[in-house]
């Protein structure tokens, strides 16, 4: 079997990890110094490098030696569970200095648990770290907060995303087996929406389709937006082909479609088109730059897209509890452009 892209080229020392520079620093000096505290708390979007560094601060810290006890606080949450760890705390670590424990997702942990976390975090036993990581951190107690070192991890830049591809593409040899185009690779990265896991684990799925990593592939890979379609539904709609916009919703209905999702992507879709328009960067939006010349026709034919967007905006809004969307959607796709 296989291993994991994002399992293969997760970084295992903090000079691997890519950007939180400022977290990084930090971190070792106090490993440099000997200062490192008894609670830490990790906060940040997915896929940033939370758990990644609580894994690297804990093996630094015992200087490779033992394993830290990580455990998933969405399924560990009770009050049992903090019990659990207050007396698996209280005895030494038979194979480093340090008991080191990670609790990923900790904003889930349940009000009880909380409470005995907070003694545990008051009165740790000599020797004992503890990490808590989590991507809500305003559903942390402030209790606890105030007893943690706490580090906000931010979303990692596109640039720095894209190399990272670009080096794992390097280093799998891909460019010998297949095509590599430059925009399939930025696509991916702007689809990860800033979390270096998430974009390696698209960059796996494309390669199990295809070896040839070609902007078509990409977007077939990973089941992305229909662009295609959403430009013909956005020609249709600004010359009243009615007909032509009933058969787009049918197909879609008939295809099995959420179409509850479709009108979220094409709102998505037409803000891009607006961004575009508005400042003709393309690092700004998801859509591929293939598709330039038809965004660039809008420009010439100066079509309302604004309008479009502000229907798409209560639209969005409407359907959200709908239970049967369609109609919905058809009624106001029908009135676009006759109010």
């Amino acid at each position: 079997m296989a291993q994991a892209l994002a399992t293969k080229y997760r970084p295992k020392t903090f000079s691997e990890v890519c950007s939180q520079e400022s977290i990084i620093r930090i971190l070792q000096n106090q490993i440099d110094t000997e200062t490192f505290k008894q609670a830490y708390i990790f906060t940040g979007p997915a896929g940033c490098g939370k758990t990644t560094c609580a894994r690297i601060l804990a093996n630094e810290i015992n200087k490779g030696q033992g394993n830290p006890i990580e455990l998933d606080a969405a399924s560990n949450n009770s009050v049992e569970n903090i019990r659990d760890i207050t007396a698996q705390a209280k005895t030494k670590s038979l194979d480093s200095e340090y008991k080191v424990f990670i609790l990923d997702e900790v904003h889930m942990l349940s009000g009880g648990a909380w409470a005995a976390m907070l003694k545990l975090i008051e009165e740790p036993p000599a020797k004992t770290i503890f990490i808590l990581a989590t991507t809500d951190i305003q559903k942390v107690p402030k209790t606890i907060l105030s007893r943690c070192q706490r580090f906000d991890f931010h979303k990692i830049p596109l640039d720095i995303i894209l190399k990272r591809l670009q080096y794992i593409c390097n280093k799998e040899a891909v460019d010998m087996t297949g095509v590599v185009e430059d925009e399939a690779l930025e696509y991916i990265a702007k689809a990860a929406d800033g979390g270096m896991r998430d974009a390696i684990t698209m960059l796996d799925k494309c390669l199990s389709f295809s070896p040839e990593l070609t902007i078509q592939n990409v977007i077939s890979a990973l089941g992305s937006v229909d662009y295609e379609t959403m430009f013909k539904l956005t020609n249709d709609l600004f010359h009243g082909f009615h007909g032509e916009i009933m058969a787009i919703i049918e197909e879609l209905y008939m295809s099995g479609k959420d179409l509850k999702q479709f009108i979220k992507a094409y709102l998505s879709f037409v803000l891009d088109v607006c961004k575009y328009m508005c400042t003709n960067d393309f690092n700004l939006i998801q859509i591929p730059r293939m598709y330039k010349e038809a965004m660039d026709d809008y420009k010439v034919i100066k079509v309302p897209l604004t309008e479009l967007m502000s229907m798409l905006v209560r639209l969005n809004a409407d359907i959200k509890y709908e239970s049967n969307p369609k109609a919905l959607i058809e009624a106001n796709m029908l009135l676009f452009g006759r109010e």
